[in-house]
């Protein structure tokens, strides 16, 4: 039986030239796009926005909210690094939301009156009062715009879209109202509360 001859590599001039090509393409592709540590740095960088209100904001959780299956955003609660990592409504926090899909501002409007209703012990003139504000302020979303919500104690709350001041009210109650929606004990989806708080 004939031995086969013993190979020390490729030595058709047609792989080489292929093998060579893909290596250019992986070096190439390697410049142009960002490694894995920055593309996290990005995702743990605070709005730009949040600077008016103290310095180094640090994520304290995020997650997703889905319904059966689909996800129809990620939430992310920031903190001040002063706060020490701890949350409490009497300490300035952030909540931001980046949208996976287009939401009605109608649907924003109604879904927070339902559940500030069922959260809290709003009057029934404080409801009405919100519901107004929320209307004149809140604007349809789309996939992969950002709605950043700044609950200021005693001041009330700011909200920003994608960078842009969208409404302020002074109103501390209803802030306070508003953001237990995804805060509170009695938060309609737990694991996500529970993800935004680190529990």
């Amino acid at each position: 039986m004939q031995a086969l001859p013993h190979s020390t590599g490729p030595t058709d001039p047609d792989i080489v030239v292929l093998r060579r090509r893909k290596v250019v393409m992986l070096t190439l592709l390697g410049t142009l796009l960002p490694p894995t540590w920055a593309q996290d740095a990005s995702a743990n960088r605070a709005p730009s926005v949040l600077n008016a209100y103290g310095a180094d904001w640090l994520p304290k959780g995020s997650g997703p909210l889905k319904f059966f299956g689909f996800k129809a955003y990620d939430a992310t609660l920031w903190l001040p690094a002063a706060s020490g990592g701890s949350f409490s409504f009497n300490r300035a926090f952030a909540l931001e939301i980046v949208y996976n899909t287009s939401v009605k501002a109608s649907d924003i409007n109604n879904t927070s009156l339902i559940e500030i209703s069922r959260i809290s012990a709003a009057t029934p003139e404080q409801v009405q009062a919100w519901s107004a504000f929320m209307t004149g302020m809140f604007v349809d979303v789309k996939s992969g715009d950002r709605l950043l919500g700044v609950h200021v104690p005693g001041a009330g709350a700011r909200f920003f879209l994608n960078g842009r001041l969208l409404g302020e009210t002074p109103d501390a109650a209803f802030s306070e109202a508003f953001f237990k929606i995804w805060l509170d004990p009695k938060a309609r989806k737990p694991e996500l509360r529970a993800a935004l708080l680190g529990l």
